[in-house]
């Protein structure tokens, strides 16, 4: 180890371009290869020297994004990369994370907190002769503490230089530090860094090229993650920062031309001040708050740091999107191969983290949990008001597995139904094995059961659902073909059974409505077995395609149906969204088409028409840009037998709503033109198109 400490004096300085490439992305489920929804690229010249000093220039910036409400800019008080080889303390983001630095596996005390395993070794022979052995070592804690990592190192045997470390932040302390030296401020401090692991997990790989057949230089770092709710088990929200590095000129003799002073350490007051004005200007930036138009505004920062004191130099957004030297055009889809060697880091370091203790990784292994978010809490015409209660069990023996528990209870109509699952969710896939008794939505194109219909249920009396009651068990597959292309396959054995209108919405009628709900559409009931086949599409189109039948009682009804998005535009555009389906003759009740409602036809009552055959088309324009905005709409559709669903009457509806908090939440007025209505239908959207 002590080699190690004696391995980076080759380089006095060096300089060097660097690019730095951030995505983020949101899915439903923890492991799907999911497509970035913004990414940002920045491009920057770097300049470091002994002992351990830096300056950074950026020069360019450009970004991309499928959603209005996903707009990345990141601006950096401290240097987010290791301009040299990391030291005892394994930090990213400057000093800034972890709270308290990780110990580097290398370091004189690593052994004590370390476990080594020596598992490959390779050989390399670079373009120019000469050979390189390079050792793989696997590093895994012994013992908790408060930041650790787990992953593995390889290193030069010649020089004893770490060339690649890829591991996961593990540990009690990553990301606060106790206030004082109570037992409440330690305990409170132990509560919000165990919260904060389960939401959020770190992965880095930093990985060194060797120039000129001699000295190991930064090549490629990247930081890497997911953001989970922590009591759902089906949102995820990934996120990647990439800096590459490259044209370096080593040893070059020119020392670094500072131009910021530095802060007063000998005034506390003051240097605190200054940090505390840094923050508050970047959580401005961040929320897009800033004082002054942000495309205008530049950053420079300076201060010390570990050995040295660095320096940060951002142009305004406007001034970077000036930059012309972009070998190609920006994509928000991310190189093929890069993307797999990410994958399998990733997946690598979570089976890693799946055999360390939970005081380690923040995982526990009970505790309360949902399978679906609406298991919480919903509103509906059958059960109205019903809430429910989650609780999750770690299976022992089998990584990434879990038992969910999930008891609802409906005021309405005072019956309590249960599901319990096996669950797990893995990299390669989410099997889940349920037995329930529950009051299911019909519909595939229906909103219900989630926020925005129990909004628009509990406040307008709209319930756009069909209900039945289930007893069953079910078996379903989820994994990803490719980025953006999601197979899920299921199949269930189920009694289903009609159930009853039961609620009013008490709130509608205070509020002047009538506050009373459409009956609910009977099933045919029995027992039926089911199949069902499905492939969902992500990126700037949007689709899914469905292929399912459900048989039982003598009567089996096999249906295809699918629907697609496209948008155009952000703030200022237009969504078009087509829906279709055909099934077989004779069609179980329950597996009929609907049309009207927010889903297919606005303007109509929900299910004002069924049938065995649909489309629906649904157009919402947003020609006003601003926090709120206009949305203007047109839809239409047809349902009816397959040979005759095109010459039926077509159900068309049109309207306006207003859009907030970036399409958050929308309050629609629609009306139904043909057949001519004069009523005016209020409809409460969460996530609406626009």
């Amino acid at each position: 180890m002590a080699r190690r400490h004696a391995a980076d004096s080759t380089v006095s300085d060096y300089r060097a371009r660097i690019h730095y490439r951030l995505t983020v992305g949101v899915g439903r489920r923890r492991w799907a290869r999911v497509p970035a929804s913004a990414v940002e690229e920045q491009v920057a010249d770097l300049q470091w020297q002994r002992p351990n000093d830096l300056r950074v220039d950026v020069l360019g910036r450009r970004t991309r994004s499928r959603s209005e409400s996903l707009q990345l800019s990141s601006v950096w008080d401290r240097p987010w990369f290791v301009p040299r080889s990391v030291d005892d303390s394994v930090r990213i983001f400057s000093d800034e994370f972890p709270a308290t630095g990780a110990l580097h596996p290398l370091a004189s005390s690593g052994p004590r907190w370390y476990r080594y395993a020596l598992t490959s070794g390779l050989s390399v022979t670079p373009g120019r002769g000469g050979s390189l052995r390079l050792l793989r070592v696997d590093v895994t804690p012994v013992r908790t503490g408060p930041a650790l990592i787990a992953g593995q190192m390889w290193i030069d045997s010649a020089t004893a230089e770490v060339v690649r470390l890829t591991f996961r932040y593990v540990g009690t302390g990553l990301w606060v530090k106790p206030d004082g030296a109570t037992r409440s401020d330690s305990s409170s401090a132990r509560r919000m860094n165990s919260l904060a692991n389960r939401i959020v997990s770190i992965d880095a790989d930093l990985e060194y090229g060797l120039q000129d057949r001699r000295y190991w230089m930064p090549y490629r770092q990247v930081i890497s993650g997911r953001v989970r709710i922590p009591v759902v088990s089906d949102v995820v929200i990934p996120f990647r920062a990439v800096t590459t590095f490259e044209a370096f000129e080593i040893n070059t003799g020119r020392p670094i031309g500072f131009e910021l002073p530095l802060p007063d350490t000998d005034d506390p007051d003051s240097l605190q001040a200054m940090r505390g004005a840094r923050r508050d200007s970047l959580r401005a930036e961040r929320r897009g708050a800033a004082g002054e138009d942000d495309s205008l505004r530049a950053w420079n920062y300076a201060d010390r740091w570990a050995g040295g004191r660095y320096e940060l130099h951002r142009p305004s957004n406007d001034s970077l999107g000036r930059f012309g030297g972009w070998p190609d055009s920006l994509s928000l889809d991310a190189d093929p191969v890069e993307a797999k060697r990410a994958r399998e880091s990733e997946s690598e370091l979570a089976r890693v983290a799946e055999a360390l203790p939970d005081s380690l990784t923040g995982e526990r292994a009970h505790g309360i949990a949902y399978e679906r978010l609406t298991d919480a809490l919903r509103y509906d015409r059958v059960q109205g008001l019903s809430l429910g209660a989650g609780y999750r069990l770690r299976v022992p023996g089998v990584t990434f597995t879990g038992l969910y528990g999930t008891a609802r209870y409906g005021f309405s109509d005072e019956r309590l139904t249960a599901r319990l699952s096996l669950i797990r969710d893995a990299p390669d896939g989410r099997l889940a094995l349920s037995g329930y008794r529950d009051v299911v939505d019909l519909d595939p194109f229906s909103p219900a059961p989630g926020v925005g219909n129990t909004l628009n249920a509990l406040f307008v009396a709209h319930d756009d659902g069909d209900y039945g009651l289930v007893h069953g068990i079910s078996a379903a597959y989820e994994t990803s073909l490719r980025t953006g292309l999601e197979l899920a396959l299921g199949a269930r054995y189920e009694r289903q059974k009609s159930v009853a209108r039961a609620a009013d919405s008490d709130v509608n009628d205070f509020l002047g409505g009538v506050g009373v709900f459409p009956s609910n559409a009977p099933v045919d009931e029995g027992r039926f077995v089911g199949g069902q086949v499905r492939l969902t599409g992500a990126g700037d189109f949007r689709w899914q395609a469905t292929a399912d039948v459900l048989g039982g009682e003598g009567t089996a009804t096999g249906r295809v149906y699918g629907e697609v998005r496209r948008s155009v535009g952000k703030r200022r555009g237009l969504t078009l969204r087509v829906k279709g389906g055909i099934a077989t003759e004779p069609t179980l009740r329950q597996t009929a088409y609907r049309l009207g409602g927010i889903g297919t036809v606005r303007g109509h009552d929900y299910g004002s028409r069924r049938g065995p055959s649909f489309w629906a088309a649904q157009l919402d324009v947003t020609p006003i840009a601003g926090r709120l905005r206009p949305v203007l709409f047109l839809d239409a559709g047809q349902a009816g037998s397959p040979g005759s669903v095109f010459s039926s009457r077509v159900l068309a509806g049109a309207g306006v709503g207003l859009s907030v908090f970036g399409g958050l939440v929308r309050f629609d007025l629609s009306r139904a033109v043909s057949p001519d209505r004069a009523a005016i239908r209020f409809d409460i959207v969460v996530q609406g198109a626009r």
